[in-house]
């Protein structure tokens, strides 16, 4: 993880400035999605599987934290920036109060087994998936060839 996410911390920000930062997050949060769905749900029990899982995981993952600073800039004035931002982590921050927990009482449901702590983690990018998408329409539209 920590290869890829040395190139996910930059890569995605070059490409930000060339199509749109909400763009750019969304493609990086589509590659979580198929990473926890596509790769380590049916292959994450090979070597292989795993490798693949964490270098793409560990680019995306990293790419949502440098993106999301830039992602809460372009919905506000300067002015208003460090309330949108202490908004935004504040949501944040009860996700990491409650995740850790919920991701026990997943594992000890499923006997241990990790295909539904998978399962929750990929829903949980779908709904990170819809806010951003939801977000970028309401401010530019459905059009595609729109830098946002």
């Amino acid at each position: 993880m920590n290869v890829g996410s040395f190139f996910g911390r930059w890569i995605p920000g070059f490409y930000a400035d060339k199509i749109g930062r909400y763009n750019t997050i969304i493609l990086s949060v589509t590659l979580n999605i198929i990473a926890v769905l596509c790769i380590w749900l049916p292959a994450g029990n090979t070597t292989a599987g795993f490798v693949m899982f964490a270098l793409l995981f560990g680019f995306a993952s990293e790419s949502n934290v440098s993106l999301t600073p830039v992602c809460i800039g372009q919905l506000c004035p300067t002015k208003s920036y460090g309330r949108y931002y202490a908004t935004c982590y504040t949501a944040v921050s009860f996700g990491c109060l409650t995740g850790v927990p919920i991701a026990g009482e997943i594992l000890a449901h499923n006997g241990g087994q990790y295909w539904g702590l998978m399962v929750f983690v990929g829903v949980c990018y779908i709904g990170a998936l819809a806010a951003l998408v939801t977000t970028r329409v309401q401010s530019k539209g459905w059009k595609l060839g729109i830098i946002y």
